[in-house]
């Protein structure tokens, strides 16, 4: 059953790391400097390779989550990887349209995000088509699913 928040106010970083070890138990969290770090492993599919994960959410800004090993790797030498932010974090949602709030649990939407995003990027090595859906060039693409915890294809 997913979390949810009865008011608007932000879920305190303490609660978080509870809500992330109580969902992902492998993964490693800490509340430093009011930040939550967490570290762990992510498989978005059976057949996936296992991706070491980052997640810091500062207290007062969005969640960032980093690949770790491996790298994430471009398909040539003028291909950028889609999707990442100019240091090759990946985009996990579109910021203008608040998928992601502070009233959010990090367990329910960064860490399912993040998976789906590397099963597109898995699909992305092998094809050089980008099915993640998304915002290119200021233009929205469709998107093949929701992006929830229920649509990922990953098991954590």
């Amino acid at each position: 059953m997913a979390f949810r928040m009865g008011s608007r106010r932000k879920v305190d970083m303490r609660f978080q790391k509870f809500m992330m070890q109580s969902a992902f138990p492998d993964f490693q969290c800490s509340v430093q400097g009011g930040s939550l770090v967490c570290t762990g492993k992510i498989q978005p599919t059976e057949l996936s390779a296992v991706y070491s994960v980052r997640i810091e959410c500062p207290p007062d800004g969005p969640p960032v989550a980093r690949v770790i090993d491996p790298p994430l790797r471009s398909r040539s030498d003028t291909e950028r990887v889609p999707h990442t932010y100019s240091d090759d974090r990946p985009c996990l949602y579109y910021p203008k349209r608040r998928d992601w709030t502070p009233e959010r649990a990090i367990a329910q939407t960064v860490v399912p995000w993040l998976s789906l995003w590397l099963f597109y990027y898995e699909i992305w090595l092998t094809t050089g088509e980008w099915k993640g859906g998304g915002i290119h060039n200021g233009k929205e693409d469709p998107f093949p699913v929701e992006a929830t915890s229920s649509a990922t294809p990953a098991t954590l």
